[in-house]
């Protein structure tokens, strides 16, 4: 028994790529989702809380990408349910074990016909999942797909996502899909599923924009009995490489920023301040410009609730100490030439007072960004 994929055409990407992707699972199973805690929710976000909020398991997925169905008024949710409903028929399932993904840009009402036709499109010819090939039809600006496949002895972990703008998950515009053939409950289940989520994809920003369409599944296939600790390794695994893409393909992005928040005296505070460094404007244009300039990573990590004791801590852009209760120009130069050298910039704050940690993962804010995202809509 595996999972299956049908894709179709509703005409929603000017480009007039597939936009249409269904995905059937072999039986009712397990699920967990976390969805955007944005109050101005798609209409989408909106039925599938509902729908599994209600049943717990899914059967089928349907996702449309092009167009958020957000903000259009009560049609959203008609023609949600009018997917969901369209999917069920021809697949000969529950419409209440369909939940409905969109993704695109908000305000545009859903050509609802295209899409029942592309639906109808899609669940016609059913072939195995192909990961790479559903992460390319979910996809709106981003420039490559994303998708991780992991296997250790029987135990195997998958998944697919999109996102490169409007990145900055709280549970940006990101969707991500993660299987594992471990047979989980649904209690077990959602409580691996936040634990994971916190590390993960919500430890992540583009743009520190949060979505109105942000949703993230993980779903036990129900085959196989394997040790929990182990599943959680192997799922923490793909939903870091996956959000890692997220990440890597920042609108207009050319470096992927690692911010390690350590020796903390509470997890809350070294996330807070982690976050806090990796969203700032000015650390991502200098980044950008490989400038390695300590200022704003202290100013920023002076800035949360949290206080720090700034003769204390030290900061590390790459290996090179660029702070430690005093400047260290010596070292600039040679961060200079790290910055200048690397992809992936890691940056370490290290507070001295505890022993928690958190990463957090962020890209450079560049010329591109702007003009992709001045230019969205027109």
């Amino acid at each position: 028994m595996e999972i299956l994929m049908g894709i179709g055409k509703a005409g929603l990407k000017a480009s007039g790529n597939p936009d249409i992707l269904v995905v059937l699972l072999p039986q009712s199973c397990n699920t967990s989702f976390l969805f955007t805690s944005n109050h101005f929710k798609s209409a989408s976000v909106i039925y599938s809380e509902g729908v599994h909020r209600e049943r717990g398991t899914v059967r089928a997925l349907v996702i449309n990408s092009g167009n958020a169905n957000c903000g259009v008024g009560p049609d959203g949710l008609i023609h949600a349910e009018m997917m969901a409903r369209e999917t069920a028929r021809h697949l000969e399932i529950d419409h209440r074990e369909v939940l409905v993904f969109s993704t695109g840009v908000i305000g545009k009402p859903l050509p609802i016909e295209n899409v029942l036709k592309g639906i109808e499109s899609a669940c016609k010819i059913l072939e195995p999942l192909d990961l790479k090939r559903a992460s390319q039809v979910i996809s709106t600006t981003d420039r490559f797909p994303k998708y991780d496949f992991v296997k250790k002895g029987g135990l195997e972990v998958f998944g697919f996502a999109k996102g490169a703008g409007m990145i900055h998950p709280n549970m940006a515009t990101m969707l991500s899909f993660v299987f594992t053939n471990a047979d989980l409950d649904s209690f077990t289940l959602r409580e691996l599923h936040k634990d994971i989520n916190e590390r993960t994809f919500n430890s992540i920003s583009v743009d520190a924009c949060t979505s109105t369409n942000d949703s993230f599944g993980l779903i036990s296939l129900g085959f196989l009995k394997e040790d929990l600790e182990n599943v959680k390794q192997a799922v923490e695994e793909v939903s870091l490489n996956l959000a890692k893409k997220v990440v890597e393909d920042g609108e207009g992005a050319t470096r992927i920023i690692k911010i390690v928040v350590k020796n903390a005296s509470i997890s809350l505070k070294a996330k807070a301040i982690a976050e806090k460094v990796a969203t700032s404007n000015l650390v991502k244009t200098a980044i950008f410009g490989r400038d390695p300039n300590w200022g704003r990573i202290v100013a920023s990590a002076g800035s949360t609730p949290f206080p720090i004791d700034q003769f204390k801590m030290r900061v590390y852009i790459g290996t090179h100490l660029v702070f430690d209760g005093k400047p260290h120009p010596k070292e600039v130069e040679g961060a200079k030439a790290y910055l200048e050298e690397n992809k992936e910039i890691e940056v370490v704050i290290d507070l001295r007072e505890g022993k928690e940690s958190w990463t957090y993962y962020s890209s450079d804010m560049t010329y591109d960004y702007v003009r992709i995202n001045a230019e969205y809509t027109t």
